[in-house]
């Protein structure tokens, strides 16, 4: 069926069902279900049951069935009183419900004969045994998120609480990053899946950067009532994940008039040092603000706002790098002998290693004076990063109607966060300050319409826009240092010298991206089956002006002299890249239908049975720059193309579809799932259930495709002088002035070799994972809960750069010829001549994971609530996590890659918990001193992430650089030294380093992946909070909380490459003990 009649026949459709006033399903909502009986056990139909939200007022009535069986299908969370009425017996009332974010809670009732006393109350909550539905996951209810110790406030942290969940934020985006563009952006791995295999929702709707399929900020912890951590055996409902659905309600009004005003201070004062530091970090972070919610109309219209803004000043931790000596920047080398360093170009030894100042080139004479001398052994610099200063807004209103059979709820979200750049211009080595002004907004319109008690309609409308911007600041470009090359202003620097130093700044971009989403389900009760059928539609909008390579990027890495350092003095760059930039109008719709029912068999057995569509519409850019590789084809659109080279877009080239990969209706993703509850009594339950998942393409991907001539050309070149890499290499400069953005004529020439960063495969299908799990609880005792899963997901049609050529994942690398192979003529020896690296994206990797999770619970109760899980688990790949996509070692082989995730922990143990101390039968000032105290923790345990050694040699030839190095011991746990050595000995030797080598010439290394371990980690957070009552209505919070509290130091990785200076030894810390007081006044 052709794309456009699709799109718009879904669109009529899912219009015409939403002129129907309605909404938010499940995503923010929980059920209610359970039996009436009498005395004898006999089931009761025709039972008037009556459900009232002790807050807002809001009611709700049904009738039992035929087998004495009730449902409430969607209510909102909150506190509920459940009433129970029959003729000639007792009205049964309950109050102290309280009902969570995609809860299915189950509460059986029993009436008795009426005699003198007409009602029974009870005050008790639910049971904590889920015994109606199969997934899997973790409710992180409103105590925690108030109490619970959060560094800067954030709520996303304790999606970490979640059994099988870890931060790898580090991992992803760097040491002391938070993800993405935007603080608060988390890189959460959970059951094995990479980090954007998430789904983060915000009041059911999307609340995903969808560049990266990241979570965009949530709303601060006073605005929060809840969220919800899916990790398995989701319902047909949701999509757009393989690994965990994150659902965050935000709180409402209520019929009671409630507000507060807070300050959290942090001051770097009162911080311990960084392990590196020397000296105690500067930062200073102050965050206010406040929320108030109540009623507009007792019983129907309700409000609820709030606001925070935080004010950081900061100079980060202490870093190392390595840069020349004094001696050295005279030609006096002789510290780096027996290493023989010899001219780059002649190839004759430089004697004694002293290399006339004469023949250093004045390019990187310039940069030098930028470059500071070393103050530590040898050639170590230890240095303080620039001072940062960052302002973050937030604010939120909601609105929330009770119009009979409508709830209507609209919710307003709006973030700023801004950074100005800034740069040490005494020392290029430090790294720069991105500067950033990120504005964010979220909206969503909901209505829930019960048209009767069988049948409810659920409406919802979403809308999110980011406008992220980045700012340069550099001091000045590569042409004001001497380079002949064109920049835009203002330029970014970017050069790296492979084992020393880099000098990184920032560049120009427009990153906006604004999405809006439809959803529409009917829900149908017919006897025990209650039927989920819905639609949805995500249209995206992504324009994009990104200057990234315009200004060049110079690398060293070859050793071309015998040292990398001495080829940057020099000015023999082992590499050089420049681009036209990127530019790019991204647009598209993604559609997807479901289908959920969930059957209760009898009164034991429940099953879950669903149906996701979720068809692959690849999106396009609105001005076609989007490219296909398709071998011996030859575009019309550009006739000068070389052959290989299609285009996409709406007037693309035949064999080249308009979004570069083909269309995929046959979507299908089905699930089923059981629930069974093997005691009578309710207290324990099996469960499990197993179904597939997909997971869309991030944005970022299209995105890179976009770098391609005539467009946004890129060219690389290899072995170049730095003051005139064009004409060192023989080549005319493409880029004789500054670039932008442009659509060339058909007459557009194309200078080879093209290169092609990456490009969706045409037969592209989308990531799946298979998942499955079985599960057992048993509440022990009152509020105690204990949980066992087997978890498990395999996952299939991973996608990352690769072909059908081969089975290759680069598919146009250099072919080693022994004797002849050299880095000058790596273009000769490519598959395809007139093209360099072509990175396709292809459906061709695989990973697995196993783990088994025990999780212990209690539910807050006489001012103890515990949250305690371990994770025993092992994930395996050939490529990367589930999701992610990077580059293959060996682009002849594949399996070379298959070895431990990088994202693979063994053991993981969390443990946190809140305790309100006893009450001590105190009055007056006595009194308000010794009681009102809490204390809170959060413990953290893991073991330590896996990573691979590398040689920093092209000695493959390959072009990629990425070869391994060669391990030369017998038994690969001889290189694992003991973790239990002094802190010295680890920094200064995390592995045996005498057993690997640079690779021998012309193989890939061969050292398998990921067969070392990385530095274990201990946390413990703590928090203790005073209570004190001011009036009878009003209350004062002081917090005092303490992260890394006793101070463990936890190293970063060690450095992984045989050619650097620093090979095995560890740089870098996570924080130190931190301290964060705060004061709110409640009322």
């Amino acid at each position: 069926m052709n794309r456009k009649i699709l799109s718009s026949l879904l669109f009529v459709i899912v219009a015409g069902l939403f002129l129907v006033p309605r909404i938010a399903a499940q995503f923010t909502t929980a059920s209610l279900s359970g039996t009436v009986a009498d005395q004898s056990g006999a089931y009761i139909p025709d039972a008037k049951v009556t459900v009232l939200n002790l807050d807002t007022g809001f009611t709700q009535t049904v009738s039992t069935g035929g087998a004495g069986d009730y449902l409430f299908s969607r209510l909102p969370v909150g506190r509920y009183k459940l009433t129970v009425e029959k003729e000639g017996l007792q009205t049964y009332i309950q109050s102290g419900i309280q009902l969570t974010v995609n809860q299915a809670a189950t509460q059986n009732v029993q009436l008795q004969v009426a005699k003198v006393v007409g009602q029974v109350t009870v005050l008790a909550d639910i049971p904590l045994v889920t015994t109606s539905e199969a997934t899997l996951g973790q409710l992180v209810d409103e105590k925690r998120i108030l109490d619970l110790p959060l560094n800067g406030r954030q709520v996303q942290q304790l999606v970490f609480l979640t059994p099988g969940s870890f931060d790898v934020t580090e991992k992803y985006c760097g040491l002391g990053c938070e993800g993405g563009i935007y603080p608060g952006q988390q890189y959460a791995s959970i059951n094995g899946g990479g980090p954007n295999s998430v789904n983060y929702q915000l009041d059911g709707g999307n609340n995903l950067d969808t560049n990266v399929n990241q979570n965009l900020p949530f709303p601060n912890p006073d605005a929060v009532q809840e969220f919800n951590v899916q990790t398995n055996n989701m319902s047909a409902e949701y999509g757009n994940a393989v690994s965990g659905v994150v659902n965050v309600v935000t709180k409402s009004g209520t019929n009671q008039i409630h507000a507060d005003v807070f300050e959290f201070l942090r001051n770097g004062a009162l911080n311990a040092r960084n392990f590196f530091a020397p000296t105690q970090d500067s930062l200073k972070r102050n965050q206010f603000g406040g929320s108030i919610g109540g009623p507009i109309k007792k019983d129907k219209l309700f409000y609820f706002g709030t606001y925070q803004g935080t004010r950081l000043r900061s100079a980060p931790q202490g870093q190392i790098a390595f840069v020349p000596t004094q001696a050295e920047r005279s030609g006096d080398f002789a510290d780096l002998l027996p290493q023989q360093l010899k001219d780059p170009l002649s190839g004759t030894p430089f004697p004694s290693n002293q290399i006339p100042v004469s023949q250093f080139n004045s390019v990187s004479q310039f940069f030098l004076k930028y470059v500071p001398l070393p103050n530590g052994p040898g050639h170590q610099l230890t240095y303080l990063g620039p001072a940062v200063r960052q302002n973050d807004d937030q604010f939120m209103i909601k609105v929330d109607y009770n119009a009979g059979k409508h709830q209507i709820t609209g919710r307003y979200f709006y973030t700023r966060f801004s950074q100005p750049p800034f740069v040490q211009k005494a020392n290029l080595v430090a790294a720069d300050v991105n500067g950033n002004l990120v504005p964010s907004q979220n909206l969503t319109v909901a209505d829930t319409f019960n048209v009767s008690p069988h049948l409810m309609l659920n409406s919802w409308f979403g809308w999110d826009l980011i406008n992220g911007d980045s700012l340069s600041s550099a001091p000045f470009g590569f042409p004001d240092a001497g380079v002949k090359i064109a920049a835009p202003k203002p330029p970014e620097i970017a050069l790296g010298v492979n084992g020393y130093f880099n000098i990184q700044t920032n560049h120009l971009g427009q990153f906006h991206r604004g999405n809006w989403i439809i959803r529409e389900t009917a829900v149908m009760m017919s006897g025990s089956h209650e039927l989920h059928v819905g639609v949805e539609a995500l249209r995206i909008k992504q324009p994009l002006a990104n200057t990234f390579q315009q200004s060049g990027q110079f690398s060293f890495f070859d050793n071309l002299s015998g040292d990398n350092l001495v080829d940057f003095i020099l000015g023999e760059a082992s590499q050089f890249t420049q681009a036209g930039g990127l530019y790019m109008n991204l647009v598209g719709t993604k559609w997807s239908a479901y289908a959920q029912d969930n059957w209760r068999v009898n009164q034991r057995l429940s099953v879950n049975a669903g149906l996701r569509w979720d068809p692959f519409l690849s999106y396009t850019d609105s001005k076609g720059r989007m490219p296909c590789f398709v071998p011996g084809a030859k575009s019309t659109r550009y006739p000068n193309a070389p052959v290989g080279l299609l285009f996409a877009g709406p007037n693309h080239d035949r064999g080249c579809p308009p979004g570069m990969a083909n269309s995929d209706l046959w979507e299908f993703a089905p699930r089923v799932g059981f629930a069974y509850k093997l005691t009578q009594d309710g207290k324990t339950s099996i469960r499990g259930g197993a179904g597939f998942y997909l997971m869309p393409v991030q944005n970022m991907v299209y995105q890179n495709s976009n770098g391609i001539a005539p467009f946004s050309p890129i060219v690389t070149l290899n072995v170049v002088n730095l003051a005139d890499p064009y004409g060192s290499a023989g080549v005319p400069n493409p880029f004789p002035a500054a670039y932008g953005p442009s659509i060339p004529g058909s007459d557009a020439t194309f200078q080879l070799p093209v290169q092609i960063g990456g490009v969706l495969a045409r037969n592209f299908r989308l990531p799946q994972a298979a998942t499955w799990n079985l599960t057992i609880e048993r509440q022990v005792a009152t509020n105690w809960l204990v949980r066992l899963a087997y978890v498990g997901n395999k996952g299939t049609y991973l996608y990352g750069t690769g072909g059908d050529q081969k089975n290759l994942q680069q598919i146009n690398p250099a072919i080693y010829a022994p004797g002849s192979s050299t880095i000058a003529n790596t273009q000769d020896r490519r598959i395809y001549k007139d093209f360099g690296v072509i990175g396709v994206i292809s459906s061709v990797n695989n990973s697995n994971y196993h783990a088994a999770q025990l999780t212990v619970e209690k539910r807050f109760g006489h001012g103890v609530s515990i949250l305690s899980n371990y994770t025993w688990s092992k994930t395996m790949d050939n490529f990367s996590p589930l999701g992610a996509y990077y580059s293959q070692t060996n682009p002849f082989n594949r399996h070379f890659d298959y070895g431990p995730s990088d994202d693979d922990l063994a053991h993981v143990f969390k443990l946190s918990g809140i305790w309100q101390l006893p009450v001590i039968n105190r009055s007056g000032l006595t009194g308000k001193i010794v009681n009102g105290w809490e204390l809170t923790s959060i413990i953290t345990w893991r073991g330590g992430f896996p990573f691979s050694v590398f040689s920093g040699y092209d000695n493959s030839f390959s072009g990629y650089n990425e070869d391994r190095a060669d391990f030369t011991g017998t038994n690969i746990h001889a290189a694992q030294l003991s973790s239990g050595r002094s802190h010295a000995d680890q920094i200064n030797q995390w592995f045996n380093t005498a057993l690997f080598t640079p690779n021998a010439i012309g193989t890939f290394g061969n050292s398998g992946k990921n067969i070392l371990r990385g530095p274990k980690a201990f946390n413990t957070d703590l928090g203790l909070l005073k209570n004190t009552g001011i009036t009878e209505k009003t209350s004062l919070q002081f917090r005092a909380e303490f992260f890394n509290a006793f101070n463990d130091v936890n190293f970063f990785f060690p450095d992984r490459t045989v050619s650097d200076g620093a090979f095995g030894q560890i740089t870098a810390a996570r924080d130190p003990r931190i301290l964060q007081f705060g004061l709110k006044l409640l009322f």
